[in-house]
């Protein structure tokens, strides 16, 4: 089976390099790809998800530490041992601090 992912793998690698000599020949006939008209027909569609994230992300993570929370209370003591608040909590925190970075990273590589 590791054979066959192994196989698989190669022969995606060899025809993306393929393909990308035939596209990057300079014949003249080959297609091109134009980044910038790419990134002006993608920009609309980021600049709305971006700042649907921004709002978003912090009132999903207070519902759901809200949610987390109210469920801790009704366990009982030895699955609050278990699984402390802190912990999910702090999962849930870094969650969306690393969700809520997207476009902050989105904007300093400068796709967005």
């Amino acid at each position: 089976m590791k054979m066959l992912k192994r196989l698989s793998v190669a022969a995606t690698l060899a025809t993306t390099f393929l393909f990308t000599i035939v596209v990057n020949a300079d014949d003249g006939d080959a297609p091109q790809f134009h980044g910038d008209e790419a990134k002006g027909a993608v920009n609309p569609y980021l600049q709305s998800l971006t700042s649907f994230m921004l709002w978003m992300v912090p009132l999903a993570f207070v519902v759901s530490a809200l949610v987390s929370g109210v469920k801790y209370f009704f366990m009982d003591e030895r699955e609050k041992e278990q699984k402390p608040i802190t912990k999910t909590i702090t999962k849930l925190a870094i969650a969306a601090v690393v969700i809520w970075s997207v476009p902050l990273i989105a904007r300093i590589i400068g796709i967005a």
